[in-house]
């Protein structure tokens, strides 16, 4: 969708926005609106359901060094809810 900008000419808002200057602009707007705390938590959880998936995806053959025959593959990663063991004694 287009709106007219302040100066009266119309520009397409779902463009990304290219110079640094003109980002650093728009960061208290998007602070109001969305808030640092959300922002991390999105941030985290992007890399968590996304970003890992992609490194380990890069990453997926792991050959051994002693045997060229043997390897491990990567299929899928998946990251689950923290949990604590008390370690018996």
């Amino acid at each position: 969708e287009q709106f007219p900008d302040w100066q009266g000419e119309r520009k397409d808002w779902s463009k990304p926005v290219k110079l640094l200057e003109d980002k650093w602009k728009l960061v208290p707007a998007f602070l109001e609106i969305k808030g640092l705390v959300k922002q991390h938590i999105d941030s985290f959880n992007h890399f968590v359901n996304v970003d890992i998936k992609k490194i380990v995806q890069a990453n997926k053959l792991v050959l051994s060094d002693a045997d060229p025959l043997f390897y491990l593959k990567y299929l899928d990663v998946r990251v689950g809810k923290p949990e604590s063991k008390m370690a018996s004694t």
